[in-house]
């Protein structure tokens, strides 16, 4: 329960967009954009998939992705009917802003936790990314 309390909480309360002076992206658009950034030159019908998306929410949402400069579309070396997708070099440089940016305000956050719990938070970062990892790979 604790997990899901801090996955809703964390993208309301710590807004590095705003932080970053950029303008949010849509839920839908920004998940899009995390399944490229580690997953690049996937085509719409891979990100359909990958995302649990209907494919026209798919093709939403890399339209506006595209009208934004965030995405490039590639033509598949093997089958120029596909179109791969990958992120921008403004994109990938939004994204180091914006990790910066979410860094800092997390700190600030933490700044006002006991240190015996900020320890403890520290401490389970490893267990946190091999849980990411292994349930982005599903």
């Amino acid at each position: 329960m604790v997990l899901h309390d801090l996955a809703w909480l964390l993208p309301r309360k710590i807004d590095p967009w705003a932080e970053a002076g950029f303008e949010p992206l849509p839920p839908t658009e920004l998940e899009v954009m995390r399944l490229l950034v580690r997953q690049p030159d996937l085509n719409v019908g891979e990100v359909a998939r990958e995302l649990g998306l209907q494919p026209s929410n798919a093709s939403a949402a890399i339209r506006g992705l595209l009208a934004r400069g965030l995405l490039e579309r590639t033509r598949d070396g093997r089958d120029a009917r596909v179109s791969r997708l990958a992120p921008t070099i403004q994109a990938r440089a939004i994204r180091r802003q914006r990790e910066g940016a979410w860094g800092e305000l997390m700190r600030t956050r933490l700044r006002r936790l006991p240190p015996e719990d900020v320890d403890r938070l520290l401490a389970a970062v490893e267990s946190l990314r091999s849980l990411a990892t292994n349930l982005s790979g599903d």
